[in-house]
Parts: structure tokens; C-alpha cells; sequence
């Protein structure tokens, strides 16, 4: 196969950008949070490359603060509805959950609260909770009702959070006096901790608070973390402050402004104008990357145990054929898409669960690259001059990706038209079941198997990788509710080895995350195990 992508030409467009940025002047951000009597509703907005790489914020009285380049749109700030990483760099640091896990590792610890217990038939949880935490904006103590008040809201139909059915086991939630919760479960779930992290039905909201700003109160959010969120404009940008009442230590920085910076050129001439001291991301292009490098940036990697995967909508023709599916795995050349699409930082994948949860079946089948078979499976599936389908492809990590995919199939005699969109509206799009029918996919969860299996097969537990639209749901319930360790990984075993074969969806390549950093930036991150990062990390040398 003869297949080769030609790089950009960033070098003039990033120097014609310099011009502009240089005489581009921002505007001065008060050095003290906001009260929620003086909190404004955000206003959207749009910008050119140009313009949103422009300087959005001055430094804050109290110090240096932290600028932040998001390499993607923000679509909500509601915390039980966030699907991305630029979504959760705000709201994994304005609110707290039960649980978290420790910087650069997979071990829970608490946060909320202090310490917890199972009962031995895996029904009942208690949690013990910190005492002195108080919420921000003046509304007051934190207690054990407001955890109840927070679940309670989560759960109920009638205020539509799109993740409510991951948590659709718990059965009650109980006051047990001011500082301890007990939550109550329908049935035994092993990974049920996971989910007690910030992340989709982790984080305690204030309830009151919610009433209060009725529908804006997903931009004016109240929790009780290390920050507040001071103002933010929908897919433009966000600042944080420090929250002077946090129970914790106080964070190095008091100040971070994040600003939507979508074009690869308009962010390296952003970084090198020193416009900025952090980007969440990097360059697509290697040549770009190398010379970043030689120029002084640190590039570091995050382990997030994130796959990329090539999910179908196997409802649908031709993804409903299962010669069809089988045609496609055997058309994909993962080592290629890793060094063509991915700059080489990845390695292949061949299991539906990442690499890095437990209960990982290492003797899955394989589909190794092999074109005549894949247009021998394509003339016998009534497809002998091929077959046209339609790519779905969301701007970000997975676009240079896509297109070596489309190279390849090709080959096979599988004709792509490619659909590109924004993450958000991709997202939205998922749980909506528009058209998005075929799409190379990166996700991270909770390292628990069923919290990713579920997402894409499960149609009671969907989440925003369900393309699949087929329900194995009594062999994950099967799984999920086991409570003898090796029981459960026979199950997992099984049911992974099932995926594969019936090529449910196509394992590709585990990746890292990439941040781009000025290199007087400390606190980057080896590893994470929820999107965001924790700004309480970050300093300055």
C-alpha cells in the first residue's frame, strides 16, 4: 500500500499570526472571585484562529496565573453531563466527589469523605465525611444531605442527565446522621467506588444553589472545590479562581484562563509568542512537534488508558453483515494508523477493554491486516465493487487518524465520505442516535471494565461511545454484579472474546494524552485516570 500524508505548511501561517497576536491586547480580570449576586450569564461567541488565540486575561493581582490552550470546544459545564477533557479542566476543579485518585496513580482515596465501608453482600455503602468543608458563594456547611440532595437530583427523571441509567443500581440514599451517608444498592456492582470519583456522577452538587440560578446554573456552578469559576463563555473560554474557602490546601495558582484555541498553527504561534504557558494537546503535525521540541517546549505524556476504537452501528446497512464488519477489521493496518496518524506514540490494541483495567483477556482473537480477504468477505457479503459508507469524525486527536483509515479502506474496495463535526455536537449526536453510524472513537473511564463495556454495548447504561445500538446487557449484568474475583473475570473473558468475534467493534491502538508546556511550568501529570487535570498540581518554578 502506497499511502502517504504531506504536512501542513504551519511555519508562514504561524509567523503571519505572530503579527496579529503581537498587537492584540486583552482584557483585565478582577483579582478576587465573584459573588453569585455579581456572577453574569455567559454569552456565546465566535472567533477566528487568529483572534482565539488572542490574549483573553491579564494577570491576577495575587500572582502569575496559569493560560491555558484548549484544544477542543467546551459544550456544558453541567458536571453530571461533561464528556470531554476541556469540559472537565474546569469542572473537576470547582467541585469535589466522595472519592478521587491519587496524583499519577489508580488508587482511590477520599476526598469528600474520609473513609467507607461495604457491607459483605455488596448491597450497602457507607461514607464517612470531612468535616469543616464548606460550599462556595456563601452557601454554607456541607453534610451528609447535601450528598443525598446531589444523588437524588442526579436520579431523578425529570431533570434528564444524560449518564442518570451508570448509576440506575442505586436504590435509596440515607441520611445516617450529619456527617455519614449510606447509599443503598438494588443489586451487588463490584466497580461501584469508581463511580464515587468526578467524573459524570461523581461530583456533589448544591442543590440549593441549583434552584436558585434555575436553568444557568450549569455557568455559575457552586461546589466546594480548590476553584470557582469566575466567568465563562461557551465554546470560547473559562477562568478559574482560587477558592478562598477551600477545606484543602490552597492551590499555587490563583488564577486560570482557558480559551478555545481550535487550529494547530494559531496554538504554536500562541505558545511561542509565550501567550500562553500550557496547551492540552499538541500539534497533529511531527515536523511541528520536533521543532516545538528544539525550541524549548516540554512535551510530556499522560497515561489515561485511553483506546482508540472503531465503533458501527451494526443496525444499519452495511454494518448490519457481519462479513461486511470482518471486511473492515481486516482492512485496518494498525501499526500504520500509529505511525501515520499518530506521530508512532501508541501501540496496537486487540481487546475491547483497555489496557491497564483489570480482568483484561490476553488470548482474544486477532484481526491482522489482510486486503484479499477483506474484498473476498466484501463480494460475498453482495458487495463485489465495493461499498460506500460515511465516516463520522469529530475535529480533534482522532481527525489525522480518520484519514489514514479512509487510505485504507480503500484498498479493500470500501469507498469513505468523511463528516466532520465538533466534539460537542459529535457527542450530543451519540445520545440523540443521529447519524452517527461509523466513527474511530477515544474514551477514557473509570479502569473497570464494565464502566466501558456498558458505554458501548449496554442499551439500559448507554453513554456517549454507544454506537453499537446492540444490548448485551444480561452478559455485563452478569459480570458486573459477581463478587467472586475469578468468577467475574471468567465472565469478562468470555463475553471480551464474544465482542471480537462477532466484531462488535474494532479494537485499534492504546494512546497517550499529549501536554505542551512552557518549560518553567511544573506539576505535569504521568498519569490520570478521569479526564481534566487537577490545577492544585500545577506551579510555576
Amino acid at each position: 500500500m502506497n499511502l502517504r500524508l504531506v504536512p501542513r505548511k504551519w511555519k508562514t501561517a504561524a509567523l503571519l499570526l505572530t503579527v496579529v497576536l503581537a498587537s492584540c491586547g486583552g482584557s483585565a480580570a478582577p483579582a478576587s472571585s465573584p459573588s453569585a449576586a455579581s456572577a453574569g450569564a455567559p454569552t456565546a461567541s465566535s472567533a477566528s484562529s487568529a483572534s482565539q488565540a488572542a490574549s483573553g486575561s491579564a494577570s491576577a493581582s495575587s500572582g502569575r496565573e496559569l493560560r491555558v490552550i484548549m484544544g477542543a470546544n467546551q459544550g456544558t459545564l453541567d458536571p453530571f453531563a461533561v464528556a470531554t477533557e476541556q469540559e472537565m479542566l474546569v469542572t473537576r476543579n470547582v467541585y469535589d466527589s466522595l472519592l478521587r485518585y491519587k496524583p499519577n496513580s489508580s488508587q482511590l482515596e477520599g476526598d469528600l469523605a474520609t473513609s467507607w465501608s461495604a457491607s459483605p453482600d455488596g448491597l450497602q455503602y457507607t461514607f464517612h465525611l470531612r468535616p469543616g468543608v464548606t460550599w462556595q458563594k456563601g452557601y454554607g456547611a456541607f453534610t451528609a444531605a447535601d450528598v443525598k440532595a446531589s444523588y437524588d437530583y442526579l436520579l431523578d427523571p425529570a431533570n434528564k442527565q444524560p449518564f442518570r441509567t451508570v448509576v440506575n443500581m442505586i436504590k435509596s440514599v440515607s441520611v445516617v446522621d450529619p456527617m455519614i451517608v449510606m447509599f443503598t444498592l438494588k443489586a451487588p456492582y463490584v466497580p461501584f467506588l469508581q463511580l464515587m470519583t468526578d467524573y459524570r456522577v461523581g461530583p456533589i452538587v448544591n442543590v440549593k444553589a441549583i434552584k436558585a440560578e434555575g436553568a444557568n446554573w450549569i455557568w455559575q456552578p457552586v461546589g466546594t472545590g480548590p476553584y470557582m469559576l469566575q466567568s465563562a463563555h461557551p465554546r470560547v473560554d473559562a477562568t478559574l479562581v482560587a477558592n478562598p474557602g477551600y477545606w484543602g490546601p490552597p492551590p499555587t495558582i490563583k488564577t486560570i484562563y482557558m480559551k478555545t484555541i481550535t487550529d494547530d498553527n494559531a496554538a504554536v504561534a500562541a505558545m511561542e509568542n509565550k501567550q500562553f504557558d500550557l496547551w492540552d494537546g499538541r500539534a497533529a503535525d511531527s515536523t511541528v512537534v520536533k521543532h516545538m521540541a528544539s525550541e524549548g517546549f516540554v512535551q510530556t505524556a499522560v497515561n489515561r488508558h485511553v483506546p482508540l476504537v472503531l465503533l458501527m452501528n451494526l443496525t444499519v446497512k452495511p454494518f448490519d453483515n457481519l462479513k461486511v464488519r470482518q471486511a473492515i477489521a481486516y482492512s485496518v493496518n494498525r501499526q500504520q494508523i500509529i505511525d501515520l496518524g499518530l506521530q508512532g506514540d501508541a501501540t496496537p490494541w486487540y481487546n475491547p477493554v483497555p489496557k491497564g483495567y483489570i480482568d483484561v483477556n490476553p488470548n482474544v482473537p486477532h484481526f491482522d491486516t489482510d486486503i484479499n480477504k477483506a474484498k473476498a468477505l466484501l463480494a460475498q457479503a453482495g458487495y463485489p465493487n465495493g461499498v460506500s459508507v460515511t465516516l463520522n469524525v469529530y475535529q480533534g486527536p482522532v481527525q489525522q487518524p480518520s484519514n489514514v483509515l479512509q487510505e485504507q479502506l480503500k484498498q479493500s474496495g470500501i469507498k469513505v465520505t468523511q463528516q466532520l463535526l465538533d466534539q460537542p455536537t459529535f457527542i450530543k449526536d451519540v445520545f440523540t442516535n443521529k447519524n452517527i453510524d461509523f466513527a474511530l472513537h477515544c474514551c477514557q473511564r473509570q479502569p473497570d471494565p464494565d464502566l466501558i463495556l456498558s458505554d458501548m454495548f449496554s442499551a439500559k447504561n448507554r453513554g456517549a461511545i454507544y454506537i453499537s445500538h446492540i444490548d448485551l446487557e444480561a452478559q455485563l449484568a452478569q459480570a458486573r454484579q459477581e463478587l467472586d474475583p475469578q468468577k467475574r473475570q471468567q465472565d469478562y473473558y468470555k463475553l471480551e472474546t464474544q465482542i471480537i468475534n462477532d466484531v462488535d467493534m474494532i479494537p485499534i491502538a492504546m494512546t497517550p494524552a499529549f501536554l505542551t508546556s512552557q518549560p518553567d511550568l511544573k506539576g505535569m501529570p504521568s498519569s490520570e485516570s478521569i479526564w481534566g487535570l487537577d490545577w492544585t498540581q500545577f506551579s510555576f518554578k
